[in-house]
């Protein structure tokens, strides 16, 4: 399966290489975001290392080995020799050949270890560190030779081992589960094991990308009666602040859940409520961006309708000017032309943000407010305009906030030196 770079990665790589006071430097950050976006994982896991099936694909063996002795080379060092017992991939002369590893700890000899090897050929190939492995998870690997690259039949197969009790099986299913499409994960939703993902949302040391995984699934196979989890993690949340619900994922499933009746509190407690934790924002405009490029279970109108909450905070009013511009909605002409004449240092983006929508916009009303906007500020409709020669398409999708609070606080932080994000 090939990786492909998130739009936040490539922002953050920006953010790093464009620390400059001229004004295009700092809009480029802003153009990615209405670029088209081509990421198709899950919308709200992260990530942990490899896949298995990644260093299957850039590795030239894998085997399954077991120890036979330790000994000690002529100039000390010691070496455990081990009998390669079953070859996942490579050359299947590799199997009952023996190779020697000087691992960094000590390993049972009566185990079974999981290796991977790189190089140009079998003559010379570099082993990585060995891992343990049980006998489940021997069955395991070999089941992952005839799946397909991609699609539900996949995704299936993992669903099976994300309640394993084997840590070495139970994270490899989820990091698929983190890599694959919310359409894979959706045509799953007839095989959920409800009450189990209940109970892992209720245990308030699940870590939390895999809250986050529970979260998406929940949306899946959930009931009306689940919304009260959403209301669980919030009273945990207060009895325990290093607790962390997940919320961009926990807003977006209750939303799910709920319909338009559980978006409307989320406009109530969130997006019009000046009071709302910012962070607590930025998680309920991810869930519903999600909604309105992935689910899409309510009418992109109405999501939008909650956005336009957010163009009345000149602080925050730059990362839904593009969501609306990508779903068309052309209603927000005249307040993106008043958030450009109110925009200070501390709000710099509504410029980039506000010129691009109205490029964007077919109707005749966008070409005169430019206009107006091009009398404001010349020099910032120059730069955003100059910057559109490396674009052309659609707004497409923003890049999401993070949750934690120390996250938002760098942002803040950027933002007050002249950084877009």
């Amino acid at each position: 399966m090939q990786r492909h770079p998130t739009i936040h990665s490539i922002v953050r790589l920006l953010d790093c290489r464009l620390r400059a006071d001229h004004l295009l430097a700092r809009i480029m950050a802003v153009v990615i975001s209405f670029c088209t976006c081509m990421v198709s994982a899950c919308p709200f896991c992260s990530s942990l290392p490899h896949t298995i099936s990644d260093d299957l694909e850039e590795s030239i063996a894998a085997v399954i080995a077991s120890p036979e002795f330790l000994h000690a080379t002529t100039d000390g060092t010691l070496m455990y020799r081990m009998r390669i017992t079953k070859v996942i991939k490579g050359n299947q002369t590799l199997e009952e050949s023996y190779i020697e590893l000087s691992p960094s700890q000590e390993i049972a000899s009566d185990r079974s270890f999981w290796l991977v090897g790189y190089g140009e050929n079998d003559n010379k190939i570099g082993w990585a560190t060995p891992r343990e492995i049980s006998p489940d998870g021997v069955t395991y690997l070999a089941g992952l030779k005839n799946l397909p690259e991609q699609g539900p039949r996949r995704l299936e197969y993992f669903l099976r081992f994300l309640q394993h009790e084997d840590e070495f099986i139970a994270s490899d299913a989820y990091n698929e589960f983190a890599e694959a499409s919310m359409q894979d994960i959706v045509s799953l939703k007839d095989k959920l094991d409800r009450k189990f993902i209940l109970s892992q949302l209720r245990d308030p040391s699940l870590p939390i990308h895999q809250r986050r995984l529970c979260w998406t699934l929940l949306s899946q196979c959930g009931n009306p009666v689940d919304m009260r989890m959403f209301d669980e993690s919030l009273k945990q949340r207060q009895l325990d602040p290093t607790y962390r619900p997940g919320m961009d994922a926990a807003i977006s499933c209750f939303i799910s859940l709920g319909g338009e009746r559980a978006l409307s509190r989320i406009d109530r407690d969130y997006l019009s409520n000046p009071e709302a934790d910012t962070s607590d924002c930025f998680a309920a405009i991810s869930a519903i961006r999600v909604h309105g490029t992935e689910l899409k279970q309510i009418p992109r109108h109405r999501l939008a309708k909650s956005l336009h909450y957010l163009l009345d905070r000149p602080d925050m009013a730059d990362m839904v000017i593009p969501d609306l511009a990508r779903w068309e909605d052309w209603s927000a002409i005249d307040k993106v032309v008043d958030l450009f004449q109110q925009a200070t240092e501390q709000t710099v983006l509504l410029k980039p943000t506000s010129v691009l929508y109205l490029k964007n916009c077919p109707l005749p009303a966008a070409k005169a407010a430019l206009e107006t906007l091009r009398k404001v500020d010349p020099t910032a409709v120059a730069a955003a305009e100059t910057s559109m020669l490396f674009h052309s398409g659609r707004a497409a999708v923003p890049v999401p906030q993070p949750e934690s609070r120390d996250d938002h606080e760098h942002i803040r932080s950027a933002r007050k030196q002249g950084s877009p994000f």
